[in-house]
C-alpha cells in the first residue's frame, strides 16, 4: 500500500508539474511578445533631428575682433556667429587704460544658451571666482584664466589652442559678464578694450559686442 500510495502521489504531483510548466511557458511567451511589441512600437515612434553637413576644419580661419567701452564696474561680452557651425575663442583679452583698483572677475558665462553659470557675486563661493584682471594690473585674458572645472566648455581649436567652443546660428553664442570682485568697490571708471582671437569658418562673419 505504501508503494501504491507513493506511486499515486508521485503521479498527481507530476501531472500538476506538467500543467504548471505549460502555463508558465505560455505566460512567458505572452510577456515576451508584449515586450517585443512595445520595443518595436517605441523604435518606430522615435524621430531623429535632421543632421547638417559638418564643416571641414580645413575651411576655418583666424579672425581678431575688437570692441571698446567705458567700464564702470560691470560689462557684458557677447560673441556670435550667423552660421550653425562651431567657432572657437582661443583668446579673449581685456585691456584697461589705467591699473584696476580692484580685481576684475568673471561673474557669469553662458554658452549656447544653456544657462548662465554663476561664478562670482552674491551667493557664490570665493573659490569659484575667476580673476581676469588682478588689482593693480591693466590686462588679463579670460580664456587663459578658465579653471579646470569649466573644461567642459572648452576644446582644442583647429590650431591646437585651448579655446571656448560654441555653436553659431540661433544657439546664442558666448555671453560673459564681468565685474569687480565682491567687496572690492567700484573704484571709478576706466576705458576698456576687449580683443578676441576667434577660429571660425572662412565663409562666415563672427561678431563681438560689449556693453
Amino acid at each position: 500500500m505504501l508503494n501504491a500510495v507513493r506511486t499515486q502521489f508521485y503521479g498527481k504531483a507530476r501531472g500538476r508539474g506538467l500543467r504548471t510548466t505549460r502555463f508558465r511557458i505560455a505566460a512567458a511567451v505572452v510577456i515576451l511578445a508584449s515586450v517585443l511589441f512595445i520595443s518595436v512600437g517605441y523604435a518606430v515612434a522615435v524621430t531623429l533631428p535632421p543632421s547638417g553637413r559638418p564643416k571641414p576644419l580645413s575651411q576655418y580661419g583666424v579672425a581678431r575682433l575688437y570692441a571698446t567701452l567705458t567700464f564702470n564696474g560691470r560689462a557684458q561680452i557677447t560673441i556670435t556667429g550667423p552660421e550653425a557651425a562651431p567657432f572657437f575663442v582661443s583668446g579673449l583679452t581685456v585691456f584697461l587704460d589705467l591699473p584696476a583698483t580692484s580685481a576684475i572677475v568673471m561673474n557669469t558665462i553662458n554658452v549656447d544658451s544653456t544657462g548662465a553659470i554663476q561664478l562670482s557675486g552674491s551667493g557664490s563661493a570665493p573659490s569659484s571666482q575667476i580673476v581676469i584682471v588682478p588689482s593693480g594690473l591693466t590686462y588679463g585674458d579670460i580664456v587663459q584664466s578658465m579653471p579646470s572645472y569649466l573644461s567642459f566648455l572648452m576644446m582644442k581649436d583647429p590650431l591646437g589652442n585651448n579655446a571656448i567652443v560654441a555653436s553659431g546660428g540661433d544657439s546664442g553664442g558666448i555671453i560673459i559678464s564681468l565685474g569687480y570682485m565682491t567687496g572690492g568697490g567700484l573704484g571709478g571708471s576706466a576705458g576698456m578694450t576687449v580683443v578676441a582671437t576667434v577660429v571660425a569658418p572662412t565663409d562666415t562673419t563672427v561678431a563681438m559686442t560689449v556693453g
